[in-house]
């Protein structure tokens, strides 16, 4: 479980800064467009070709990790379905150990 905790943690961090990194280069493309010159025309060009990769790029990170994710829910769905004792019986052990942790700690306080 942790481990899609962590993919999750990861990927949203990883997706906000290629959005800033957009937004930035987006941004220095509008400046670049103000200027004139033929080397600002192939700087402008060459950073639209990098930019589209970029979010090419991206693009399939995203549905990496859809994919990934959703075959990790199918394995858990497929190995409750074939083990549906099991699951309960962990259900009801971390239940009781949630429980009686609780009991603890509320003991301690009293």
């Amino acid at each position: 479980m942790n481990d899609v905790r962590d993919f999750s943690v990861h990927r949203a961090a990883l997706t906000h800064d290629i959005n800033v990194l957009l937004a930035d280069v987006q941004a220095f493309l509008r400046d670049a467009a103000a200027e004139a010159g033929d080397q600002t025309a192939q700087t402008r060009e060459q950073f639209k070709a990098r930019l589209g990769t970029l979010q090419s790029r991206l693009q399939e990170l995203q549905a990496q990790g859809r994919a990934q994710f959703r075959d990790l829910a199918q394995a858990g769905d497929e190995y409750a379905h074939a083990h549906p004792w099991r699951v309960l019986g962990a259900g009801v052990a971390i239940g009781a150990a949630c429980g009686a942790l609780s009991m603890l700690a509320l003991g301690r306080r009293g």
